[in-house]
């Protein structure tokens, strides 16, 4: 498992969004599609995010990490690296 931000950001663009997971469908707390796009934008200014953005950006892991049981169990891979991703841009 990579722990290097970029390659996490090179491998969630490289994989399809799962087919089990219906797009534009709640899964406990997070949209499916929105979730991801926004903490891989917050991703793309690691380093300089400011504190609202840093505080939304942890908000949004939270609600994830809240969720993943509500997402198909082959779907929560894709959404474990996104989690992957937010921690690794709360750590830049």
């Amino acid at each position: 498992m990579p722990d290097d931000l970029a390659e996490e950001m090179r491998l969630h663009m490289a994989e399809p969004f799962p087919d089990a997971v219906e797009k534009g469908t709640d899964y406990g707390e997070v949209d499916a599609v929105m979730i991801g796009a926004d903490i891989y934008g917050w991703a793309t200014r690691a380093g300089s995010l400011s504190d609202l953005d840093r505080s939304r950006l942890v908000q949004a892991a939270d609600e994830l990490r809240r969720s993943m049981e509500a997402f198909p169990a082959d779907a929560r891979p894709y959404y474990e690296r996104i989690l992957r991703i937010a921690r690794l841009t709360l750590d830049v």
